[in-house]
C-alpha cells in the first residue's frame, strides 16, 4: 500500500489511508480497461468479479469505446462543446474531456458524482 501511495503523487495533499483500503467501483473499471489508475483493493475486487461474470472486461471496454465514439459524433458533427457527465467513472482513460477536446479544445466539460475520491482525481496533476 505504501508504494502506491506514494505513487499517487498529488503534491501538497494527504491522501487518506481509507482511499487505498476501499475499493471503488471506477477504479476496478480503471482495471478493466488496462488503465494504471487502480490499486491492489480494486484489482482483487475486479478479479473476484470477473470469477463470476467473466465477459465484464469485454464489455467494459465495449462502453467505452461507445462514449468516445458519442463524444466525437457530438463534438464533431453536432458542434457540442458543452458537456455534463453524470456518474464520470474517474480515474480512467479516454475521459469526456480528453476526446471532446482532442477535437475541439475550446470543449467545456462538467463531471458530476457522489463519489468523494474522484474529486481528488479530477483535480490531480497531469489531468486537464
Amino acid at each position: 500500500m505504501s508504494d502506491e501511495k506514494d505513487e499517487l503523487g498529488i503534491a501538497g495533499r494527504r491522501v487518506p489511508d481509507e482511499y487505498f483500503r476501499a475499493r471503488s467501483s471506477a477504479r476496478v473499471w480503471n482495471y478493466w480497461l488496462g488503465g494504471k489508475d487502480n490499486y491492489t483493493v480494486d484489482r482483487e475486487a475486479g478479479d473476484r468479479f470477473v470469477q463470476v461474470y467473466p465477459e465484464i472486461p469485454s464489455l467494459a471496454v465495449q462502453y467505452r469505446q461507445f462514449l468516445v465514439r458519442a463524444v466525437e459524433y457530438l463534438t464533431v458533427e453536432a458542434g457540442i462543446r458543452q458537456f455534463l457527465d453524470i456518474g464520470t467513472g474517474l480515474p480512467t482513460m479516454q475521459n469526456t474531456h480528453e476526446v471532446a477536446q482532442a477535437l475541439a479544445p475550446e470543449s467545456k466539460i462538467v463531471y458530476v458524482d457522489n463519489d468523494r475520491f474522484k474529486s481528488g482525481c479530477a483535480h490531480a496533476p497531469g489531468r486537464s
